[in-house]
């Protein structure tokens, strides 16, 4: 099975839709193969395709349809949306993919995960200029602004977006938590932004909020 997952990042990467969509039904007919370990080879996949990208080998174009393949493979691997959460609300979460990269597939799922978990999620889309991640925040006062990327032209706008609400702190009121996503953000990276955490995974990213929200309200009440 891991001959099909080498055949489905292939797929991806030389942008074979069709063969990319047949595989990933072959593989599922299988069952010996996890959601997760899917998912996981086509977060691989579009990390090639970046970086190709950035070496000038491919166009924009690869990027968007890229991240509609990722879209359609998700879509069979898990074809049911998370119910939306129901109960008391979590905390505010302002998401958005920095400017210089457009790839929204992890962001959005990350962002359906906090939905479901009981999160208000302010999406911005993508390619988001740095100044409207402050605008935002003065506006509707986060408790935690996640920044999303997956290229590395991304990292120097994480940074900016994050040397940019640091420095109107005063102007804030406070100093809200960031937290890195994507799939080539790492520990290097996260230090470089200057940003509290990051993750790779949704589930792992909601629990991150969780816990920022936790403390920032801990604090806040002593």
């Amino acid at each position: 099975m891991a001959e099909n997952l080498e055949a489905l990042v292939n797929a991806i990467v030389e942008m074979e839709e069709e063969e990319a969509l047949r595989i990933t039904r072959a593989i599922l007919a299988d069952g010996t193969t996890t959601p997760l370990s899917i998912m996981q080879s086509c977060q691989h996949a579009l990390r090639v395709v970046g970086e190709r990208y950035e070496r000038g080998e491919y166009y924009l174009a690869a990027l968007i349809l890229g991240g509609e393949m990722f879209k359609e493979v998700a879509d069979l691997v898990e074809p049911d949306p998370v119910e939306e959460y129901k109960g008391e609300e979590l905390g505010v979460i302002l998401l958005g993919t920095v400017a210089g990269d457009i790839h929204d597939i992890g962001k959005n799922m990350f962002g359906q995960s906090l939905r479901s978990f009981g999160f208000r999620v302010i999406d911005l889309g993508v390619d988001v200029p740095n100044g409207r991640f402050l605008e935002e925040a003065m506006h509707i006062r986060p408790d935690v602004v996640c920044l999303s990327g997956l290229i590395s032209i991304a990292f120097e706008s994480m940074r900016q977006v994050t040397d940019l609400l640091h420095g109107h702190e005063s102007d804030l009121g406070y100093r809200p938590p960031i937290v890195l996503g994507g799939g080539t953000v790492d520990n290097e990276v996260c230090l470089y932004a200057g940003a509290d955490s990051w993750s790779t995974d949704a589930m792992e990213g909601v629990r991150l909020c969780e816990r920022l929200v936790s403390e920032r309200r801990r604090k806040a009440d002593a």
